[in-house]
């Protein structure tokens, strides 16, 4: 059993690490957003709602408003974080530090922010490219603010995709690939953890053939992005740059187009790896 358990080294294996985080996770997500919802609640019945109604209102704040929604990823962003934390500490029995997931504050980190901004406008402004040329999307392709009638609420609105992107890329990108990667090399550890972060997007939205194909590849993109850079605010800001913009304008991608934009990124990126590499190889130590 302790062999099963744990490598000869004395470490757990990863796959129960794996198992952990994903159970862990699912367990504090379900378990903030009741608690959410019943603290909304009380919030209702204060101010002299009925309680049936009350709680009706409260679900719907959380689950449909932009406030409610960017308090809840405010709630995952912290409750992951000491996830990690937790994990990393009293499991693995390390010392954490925010190198070790990608956060640590350098001079660089805004100018990643930056790039990361740059390059999910990039994927997106592809991929709308590609819809008009595949005539799944038309033109003028033009911004709807009329979706929030307040700037608060747009606000909210932005800081829900921010924190909801962040909170996956600490969990998925930053813990669980990093350690994928250290147990299995870089190939195999970025395409596990893509297929299963795919797979977790499933407990929440309808995954279909191409969606899954997109998917992968954007994932996969990303997942090479941040092992090169090791860095969270990249591959962060650009996550949330790729779930804000198709809200922002209105936009529900058929698959066809992203698939197509995230495959040729992937191949640029990994060209450009490549020769970075053989620059690198040719210079004399």
């Amino acid at each position: 059993m302790e062999r099963a358990l744990r490598t000869d080294t004395g470490e757990i294996r990863f796959l129960w690490k794996l198992a952990a985080t994903l159970i862990l996770l699912l367990a504090l997500i379900v378990v903030s957003r009741i608690a959410l919802i019943f603290v909304v609640q009380q919030i209702f019945i204060l101010q002299g709602v009925p309680s049936s109604v009350a709680l009706q209102n409260a679900q719907i704040f959380v689950a449909e408003s932009s406030e409610g929604q960017a308090i809840a990823s405010s709630l995952d962003v912290l409750l992951t974080f000491i996830l990690v934390v937790v994990l990393v500490t009293r499991i693995e029995k390390h010392e954490f530090h925010l190198v070790d997931i990608g956060l640590n504050l350098q001079r660089n980190t805004l100018p990643f922010m930056v790039l990361g901004f740059a390059i999910g406008c990039g994927l997106f402004l592809g991929s709308a490219i590609f819809g008009v040329l595949l005539g799944t999307l038309e033109v003028p392709i033009l911004p709807n603010l009329e979706q929030w009638p307040l700037l608060s609420a747009l606000v909210a609105s932005i800081m829900f995709y921010i924190l909801n992107s962040f909170w996956q890329e600490i969990v998925f990108r930053g813990y669980l690939q990093t350690g994928a990667v250290k147990e299995y090399g870089q190939l195999f550890g970025i395409v596990l953890i893509t297929v299963i972060f795919v797979v977790f997007h499933g407990l929440v939205q309808v995954l279909t053939p191409i969606g899954v194909l997109s998917g992968l590849l954007l994932f996969s993109f990303i997942g090479l992005l941040y092992d090169t850079t090791k860095s969270l605010y990249l591959v962060g800001v650009t996550h949330a740059v790729l779930n804000f913009l198709p809200i922002l304008f209105n936009i529900s991608w058929l698959g066809s187009e992203t698939a197509m934009t995230y495959g040729v990124a992937l191949l640029l990126l990994i060209l450009v790896m490549y020769q970075t590499k053989q620059r690198s190889s040719l210079v004399p130590e």
